[in-house]
C-alpha cells in the first residue's frame, strides 16, 4: 500500500507534518535472492519478498529522463485508481547497496497503490478467498475483471488477468499488484477456460449452474464480452431482488479561514428536510461543485451546475422508476454525460453572454454520485460522475480509497505516459485544471463517468479540494471516515467534524462535503436526516421551474455564502366541517345585528350596502368585469415536464432532459488562443504541496492535451 505522504500546509509549522509509512512493490525484483533489510539504491528496505519501505519519503523519487516502456502501461492504466498499481519509482540501478550486495536486473519498478496491506503484508489472493465469498461477491469479482479486459487489452496487459497469483481482494475490490505486459494478448476465451478451473469447483451453489454456461461458454468462443458482462448483470440483478438497501445522506459547506466568500455548493442543501425535496432525488443524489471565477462568478456557476443538474436528474430518475422497458446502463451512463454537457453550455453561454475571457470565465468542478432505482426496485448500483478535481471515495471497513481522478495538468501528464505521478505534481502548474464546467464549449469537455457496484455496507465521501488537498483524506481515512461506517455515527455530525478538522489543518479554502451511507439493511432515518428511499412520499409537489428570462443571480437569490433554494409551496389547508359551520352561524348573527342599525341610518352620511329600494334606470349599477384570476400557485399545480428518452433501445439525447429553460443557446465557439495554448491565464503560482491546491488552479484552464 503506498501510504501518502503530508506535506507542510500553510500556517503550519513544517515540525508537525505527518508522515505515513509508504509500501511499494519492487516489480521486477527476484525477492527469492534478495535478503530482507537489504537497501535498493541506499533508500527502499526490503521487508518481505518484493515488498520494499520508502525510507525517505519526504525526497523526489527516483526516475530517468527517458522513461522506459515497462512503465508506459502502468501510467495509461492509473485512471484505474481502485484496480491498478501507478509507478512511483524506477531504479535503472549500478547494484544493491549494504549488506548481501548483488547486481540490479534493471529496470527495477517501485510501484504504489498496490494491495498491500498497512502492515506490509500482501492482501489474500482471489483463488484464496473465491470459496468463502457470497454469491453477489463472487459475480462482483467476475464482474470486475470483464470490466478491465477492454483497457487491458489496449495496453497490451490482459496477460495480468491471467495471472492467479497477480489478482489480489481488498474486499470487494479486485486489485492488480502488477502488470504482465505480452506481445500478443490471449484471446478472452483463454480466460474462460482458467475460470473453469480456478472457480467452477468453490462456486456458490445459487449461481453455480449459471457459471458453469458463462464459462463453458466463452471458452469455446460461444459468449462474447459483451455476453458475459450481460450475463454478469442478469445474475447481479436476479440476487439483489428482495434485498433491503437502504441509503442516508448528509451535506455540509463552509467558507473556510481565507476566503472571502463560498464558491461551493452541494446537494441536497445542508438546510433542508426530506419534504423541501423533490421526491425522485430524496436519497438518490448527492453532489458537490467547487466554483471558479472568483466573487460574483464561481458561486453563479456553482449554483447553476446544481440547479440545472438536479433538475434534469428528477426527470431522467422519474422515466428510470417508471420506465417498463429493460434498464439499459450505458445508455444511463450516457444520458448522465449528456446532462452534464447541457449544463457546461449553460455556463458557458452565461460567459459568453457577459463577454469573459480568459481567467475572467466562471466554471465550477462537479462530482457527483447518482442511485437509479430501474423500475421502483432498489440497486446496488451507484454512478459516479466526475470534472476537474473535486473528488470521490469510498470508505469500507478496511479504509479509504479514492475513486475519482483529478483533471489537471499533472493527471495529464501521467495518463499520456509523460512522468511518473510523483514528479508531475512536482511541477509549477501540476495542479491547474485541465477542464471544468463552463469555461469552454462541450465539445472540449470529456466527463468521467464511472460504474460501482455495491455488495457490502460502505460509505462515500464526496468533497471539495479544501477537504482532499494534501492527501488530509488519506491521513484521517481511517480515524474519522471508517467510523462513520463501523459505528454508524450521524452523518450530519460527522459533516461538520470534517469541516472542522479541515479548517484546522488545510483551512486555505472553502470546504464543502457530503457523506452518503449504503447499507444492506432497512435502517430507520437518524433525527434530522432524510427518509429512506423505501419510505420516500411521492406526493409531494416540486417547486415551478424558473422562467427563461430570469437572472441567475435573482433566480439563485445568491448570498456570500450560501445558495437558498426555491422554498416548496405550503399545503393545503384543510378546513373541517365544524369551523365552516361556526363561521356560517357567526356571519347569520352579525347580519341580523347589523340590518336594524342600517335600516334607521339609510339617509345618514353612512355609505350604503344596498342600492335604493326603486332606483331609475340611470341609477341602476353597470355591473363590473371579474377579476382576472392570477397566475395560479396553489397546492397542486402541475408543470408538465418533458421526458427524457430512456431505455435500451434508445439513443440518448441531450436536450431532453428537465424544463425548457435548460436548453440555453449554443454559445459561440471558444477562441482557442483563449483556451488553446499552455499557461493560459498567466503563469502558476508557485507549488509548496503535493495533491493539488485550490491557489494554482484558479489561474486558467491548461490544455487537456498537448
Amino acid at each position: 500500500m503506498a501510504m501518502q505522504l503530508s506535506a507542510p500546509r500553510p500556517g503550519m509549522d513544517d515540525q508537525s507534518t505527518h508522515i505515513l509509512k509508504r509500501y511499494l512493490w519492487a516489480a521486477g525484483l527476484d525477492g527469492d535472492k534478495t535478503k530482507a533489510g537489504t537497501l535498493l539504491g541506499g533508500r527502499y528496505r526490503v521487508m518481505t519478498h518484493q515488498v520494499v519501505l520508502d525510507t525517505q519519503p519526504v525526497q523526489a523519487a527516483e526516475a530517468p529522463d527517458e522513461l522506459p516502456f515497462e512503465a508506459i502501461a502502468y501510467l495509461k492504466l492509473s485512471r484505474f485508481l481502485l484496480h491498478c498499481p501507478q509507478p512511483y519509482a524506477i531504479l535503472m540501478g549500478d547494484g544493491l547497496k549494504g549488506d548481501g550486495a548483488v547486481p540490479l536486473e534493471a529496470p527495477i519498478l517501485l510501484l504504489e497503490r498496490v494491495p498491500v496491506a498497512p502492515d506490509g503484508t500482501l492482501l489474500p489472493s482471489l483463488r484464496e478467498q473465491w470459496k468463502n465469498a457470497p454469491a453477489r461477491r463472487q459475480v462482483h469479482w467476475l464482474w470486475q475483471i470483464l470490466q478491465l479486459w477492454p483497457a487491458f487489452e489496449e495496453c497490451q496487459a490482459t496477460g495480468t488477468l491471467l495471472q492467479a497469483d497477480w489478482l489480489r481482494v481488498d474486499g470487494a475490490r479486485i486489485r492488480c499488484l502488477q502488470l504482465d505486459q505480452g506481445a500478443a494478448p490471449p484471446a478472452l476465451a483463454r480466460l474462460g477456460d482458467l475460470w473453469k478451473d480456478w472457480f467452477l469447483e468453490n462456486a456458490h451453489p445459487e449461481i453455480e449452474t449459471d457459471l458453469h454456461e458463462l464459462f463453458f461458454g466463452l471458452g469455446r468462443g460461444e459468449i462474447l464480452w459483451q455476453g458475459a458482462i450481460a450475463r454478469l448483470e442478469s445474475l447481479n440483478d436476479r440476487l439483489i431482488v428482495g434485498q433491503p438497501f437502504s441509503v442516508r445522506m448528509a451535506t455540509a459547506t463552509d467558507i473556510g479561514k481565507r476566503r472571502e466568500h463560498n464558491e461551493d455548493s452541494c446537494y441536497p442543501p445542508p438546510h433542508l428536510r426530506h419534504h423541501g425535496l423533490p421526491p425522485f432525488l430524496q436519497e438518490r443524489v448527492a453532489l458537490v461543485c467547487d466554483g471558479l471565477g472568483g466573487h460574483e462568478g464561481g458561486e453563479v456557476a456553482s449554483a447553476t451546475a446544481i440547479e440545472a443538474l438536479t433538475s434534469q436528474l428528477k426527470v431522467l430518475l422519474r422515466q428510470v422508476e417508471e420506465d417498463e422497458e429493460p434498464f439499459s446502463p450505458k445508455a444511463f451512463g450516457d444520458q448522465l454525460a449528456a446532462m452534464v454537457r447541457v449544463v457546461n453550455n449553460q455556463i458557458a453561454a452565461l460567459n459568453d453572454a457577459q463577454q469573459r475571457t480568459a481567467q475572467q470565465r466562471m466554471g465550477t468542478t462537479l462530482v457527483m454520485a447518482v442511485f437509479p432505482r430501474p423500475r421502483g426496485h432498489a440497486s446496488n448500483e451507484v454512478y459516479v460522475v466526475s470534472v476537474g478535481d473535486s473528488r470521490l471515495y469510498w470508505i469500507d471497513d478496511r479504509g479509504c480509497h479514492q475513486v475519482t481522478v483529478d483533471d489537471n495538468v499533472a493527471t495529464r501528464d501521467t495518463l499520456l505516459g509523460y512522468s511518473l505521478p510523483t514528479h508531475a505534481q512536482q511541477r509549477l502548474d501540476g495542479a491547474s485544471l485541465t477542464q471544468a464546467l463552463g469555461t469552454r464549449n462541450s465539445e472540449n469537455l470529456l466527463p468521467r463517468i464511472q460504474r460501482l457496484w455495491l455488495d457490502e455496507d460502505a460509505v462515500f465521501l464526496l468533497c471539495s479540494d479544501g477537504l482532499s488537498d494534501y492527501h488530509l483524506v488519506d491521513e484521517i481515512g481511517r480515524s474519522h471516515l471508517v467510523p462513520v461506517l463501523q459505528e454508524n455515527r450521524p452523518l450530519a455530525a460527522s459533516c461538520r467534524r470534517l469541516i472542522e478538522i479541515a479548517n484546522e489543518r488545510n483551512g486555505h479554502d472553502n470546504v464543502t462535503v457530503a457523506l452518503v451511507r449504503c447499507r444492506f439493511a432497512e435502517v430507520p432515518a437518524e433525527p434530522g436526516e432524510t427518509t429512506a428511499l423505501q419510505d420516500v412520499d411521492t406526493d409531494i409537489t416540486e417547486a415551478a421551474p424558473a422562467p427563461e428570462a430570469t437572472n441567475l443571480k435573482d433566480l439563485f437569490d445568491l448570498t456570500e455564502d450560501t445558495v437558498v433554494p426555491p422554498q416548496p409551496p405550503s399545503p393545503r389547508r384543510q378546513w373541517p366541517m365544524a369551523v365552516l359551520i361556526l363561521l356560517a352561524l357567526a356571519g347569520a348573527a352579525a347580519a341580523l345585528w347589523f340590518f336594524p342599525r342600517w335600516q334607521a341610518n339609510r339617509d345618514g352620511i353612512e355609505t350604503p350596502i344596498a342600492p335604493p329600494t326603486n332606483p331609475t334606470p340611470g341609477d341602476r349599477p353597470q355591473p363590473s368585469p371579474p377579476a382576472e384570476a392570477p397566475p395560479g400557485r396553489g397546492h397542486g399545480q402541475t408543470h408538465p415536464q418533458p421526458t427524457a428518452n430512456f431505455g435500451a433501445a434508445r439513443s440518448p439525447e441531450p436536450s431532453g432532459f428537465g424544463p425548457r429553460n435548460l436548453r440555453s443557446p449554443q454559445p459561440r465557439k471558444p477562441d482557442r488562443h483563449r483556451h488553446g495554448v499552455p499557461g493560459l491565464g498567466g503563469p502558476a503560482a508557485p507549488r509548496n504541496h503535493q495533491g493539488g491546491g485550490a491557489g494554482q488552479r484558479r489561474g486558467g484552464l491548461q490544455p487537456s492535451s498537448p
